[in-house]
This record gives C-alpha cells, structure tokens and sequence, in this order.
C-alpha cells in the first residue's frame, strides 16, 4: 500500500504519447532536418519513431526518457536510409556503366529470337526466391555475404550456397544460348 498512492501519481505526472507527439514532433523534425538535409526523410523517421514507440508504449512510456528513445529510433531510421540510398546510388553507378558498354555492342538477337537482356531477364526469374534475393542483393545492391546473411536473416553459409547455386544456374541456362 505505501507505493500505490506514490504509482498513481507517477501515472498522472507520466505524459501521455500525444502530448509528447505534439510537444515534441516539430523539433525534432527540424533538428533531423538539419542533419539530413531532408525535411521529407526528417519527417518520415521522425513519424516511424512514433509510430514504433505507440505499438510499444506500455514499455516506453515507463521510461525515464520517452522521447530519446523516440530521437535514437528516428536518427537510427535515417542512417539507415542514408546507407540504403548510398547502396542504391553505387548499384545505379554500376547499372549506369555496364549500360554504357551495352550501348557500345549492339545487342544481338539469339537463334530463338530473344535478346540476351530477355533471356537474362528470364533465367534470373527462373531461379528459386533465395537465389534471386541473393545474387540481387550481393550484385546489384553491392552487399558483402555478411550483410546479405543479416539482410535475408540466414546464415553466411547459406547465403554462400545460394550464390553458388544462382551462379551455376545462370550459367547452365545462358551458356546455351552463349555460344555464337
């Protein structure tokens, strides 16, 4: 009995997510703004930060500091934009330059009339959603094993076996049409 009327006041004293919502949002906002150079990216973390911490809020509401944690999830979403939009732009780099050398030789029409694009293009939409996923990620997106794995949540191991196997596929599959 001695901490209950002490526990109905801290639960009165506690201020609820809306009023940290309203107290809080702008600032934020405007100080991630400043350091994203984005008011858009600013915003949507700061919106996904709330948003995590209304689905959690029995648990962040108890906290000392409800809206640090809100300001740590939001900064976290924007590194991990910033680190997604630098993969993207790497990956259209390299998309960009062996477009360039595409541009360079013609592409050639293969006996059965496809274009080697197409049957690329086929062969990758052929091969199981794990390959796909794993010859994208390492490939295109420039993602080390690790960073697959963690991505795919599997092991570096199994994402080994899925380039291995993508690979051999690919090679079966576009060798046949290959030779010219």
């Amino acid at each position: 009995m001695i901490g209950e009327p002490h526990d109905r006041i801290a639960d009165t004293v506690r201020p609820d997510l809306e009023s940290l919502f309203r107290a809080h949002y702008g600032r934020l906002v405007r100080a991630l703004t400043a350091v994203s150079g984005s008011e858009e990216a600013a915003a949507d973390a700061v919106q996904e930060a709330f948003v995590k911490a209304h689905q959690k809020w029995r648990t962040i509401g108890q906290y000392d500091d409800p809206v640090g944690w809100i300001r740590r999830v939001a900064i976290n979403r924007l590194r991990d934009g910033h680190r997604s939009n630098t993969r993207k732009e790497r990956a259209l780099v390299r998309l960009a330059a062996s477009t360039d050398e595409t541009y360079e030789q013609p592409e050639t029409e293969l006996a059965d009339g496809a274009t080697e694009t197409e049957r690329l293009a086929a062969a990758l939409s052929g091969l199981p959603k794990q390959q796909r996923l794993s010859l994208a990620l390492f490939y295109l997106e420039g993602l080390s094993v690790a960073e697959t794995a963690a991505a795919l949540e599997l092991s570096e191991g199994a994402v080994k076996y899925h380039l291995h196997q993508g690979r051999e596929r690919l090679r079966g599959v576009l060798a046949v049409g290959g030779d010219r």
